[in-house]
């Protein structure tokens, strides 16, 4: 005849299927705290990449388009700080269709995406001598509106370069490193950043940048900005 558990065989039982019961949840929360900390550790590496990327690109970027007027006119587009920096670089250039003037708040360009409102334009002649920069306040077919009028008389196939400017900042206090393009507002790029410098070396045009992350990691790049090398 079979008889059934006894009181102490079911506490035994039971006490063994608990004790399996805590190593599965301690293991399975062992699993998960480990699945989120390399999930986090992987997204604060895409993170740190990207800023790097960004900033390899907007360096690589600075004095596109403007090296001729950079080797007449002695021009500096890029400018630095211990902990930022900015780059300006052109976005497209073209050539004015008509003569301009002193006074004039106008250009003749043919039709160009690039030249939009708010966007500041290098205008120069390699001929006369002559730049100036401005902003653009509205588009008109292939007429272009500047917010100030023209300082110099501008032959026919002058050269207007749509300019952009990027510009990179470190907040200490909030371990942020920020960027913002043009006229906008910083907005962040890199959070935990516990350093960030910036030098610039003109005579090999080269930039030495640093990026500390939390005290622990540290991201050295040195780019040379070739636009900016005169020829």
């Amino acid at each position: 005849m079979i008889k059934g558990f006894g009181i102490l065989e079911t506490i035994i039982a039971l006490s063994l299927a608990l004790g399996i019961l805590a190593v599965v949840v301690a293991h399975v929360t062992d699993t998960a705290r480990v699945t989120k900390k390399v999930a986090s550790n992987q997204e604060k590496l895409e993170t740190i990449f990207h800023a790097v990327d960004s900033i390899k690109s907007d360096l690589n970027k600075c004095g596109m388009l403007l090296q001729e007027a950079a080797a007449a006119f002695g021009l500096t587009f890029f400018e630095s700080s211990r902990s930022g920096f900015k780059a300006t670089f052109g976005l497209s250039a073209e050539d004015m269709e008509t003569e301009a003037f002193a006074g004039d708040e106008r250009l003749r360009l043919e039709g160009n995406p690039f030249f939009k409102k708010n966007k500041k334009v290098l205008i120069y002649n390699l001929d006369l001598r002559l730049w100036e920069t401005n902003e653009i306040l509205e588009t008109a077919g292939s007429d272009v509106i500047l917010k100030k009028k023209l300082q110099h008389d501008y032959a026919r196939h002058s050269v207007a370069v749509a300019l952009k400017e990027v510009s990179y900042q470190f907040y200490s206090r909030q371990g942020i490193l920020k960027r913002k393009t043009d006229n906008g507002t910083f907005q962040p790029l890199l959070e935990g950043v516990s350093d960030f410098f910036v030098t610039f070396f003109p005579d090999s045009s080269a930039v030495l940048y640093r990026i500390e992350v939390a005290r622990k990691e540290q991201i050295r790049g040195y780019v040379f900005l070739l636009n900016l090398v005169q020829p």
